[in-house]
């Protein structure tokens, strides 16, 4: 499901949707910084950044909201929707997990944590989901209603 191709009341119906599951992650912000440049160069598993890849494609399946985007200075980067990058950091920052926004469409986790746990990492990949999922749904409402 494109949100594209959505109309205005589906459009609502899976902003709506997203926003309870969002508010689960504010409720219970995770505290997790990805944003930090890795100096010893890619000290993270390659398993935890699959793990994390893996996530993210099944949050983002077919939705148009955001795509993994080849990053060579980080574990994963994310391409929103024009415009929605800073509003992608903003949401993944309330509820707990720091991610940078190198442009207005480029999202970016920089390290994983070595510390991270599995269940950790679905956690950040899902809220960095939901959050570009939501910014995106917000910018195609406010030009359905303009």
């Amino acid at each position: 499901m494109r949100y594209t191709e959505l109309t205005k009341k589906e459009l609502q119906r899976e902003y709506t949707k997203l926003t309870r599951r969002y508010t689960d992650f504010v409720r219970e912000p995770l505290e997790l910084d990805m944003t930090a440049e890795d100096t010893f160069g890619k000290s993270e598993s390659r398993r935890a950044a699959r793990h994390f890849g893996t996530v993210l494609g099944k949050e983002l399946s077919d939705t148009g909201a955001a795509q993994p985007a080849p990053a060579e200075d980080a574990v994963a980067a994310l391409a929103t929707m024009p415009g929605c990058a800073h509003r992608t950091v903003e949401l993944c920052r309330k509820a707990g997990v720091r991610f940078d926004a190198i442009d207005h469409s480029t999202v970016l986790a920089r390290i994983i944590p070595a510390d991270a746990r599995s269940d950790e990492l679905t956690h950040a990949a899902s809220v960095f989901a939901i959050s570009a999922r939501l910014a995106a749904l917000e910018s195609l409402q406010s030009v359905l209603c303009s």
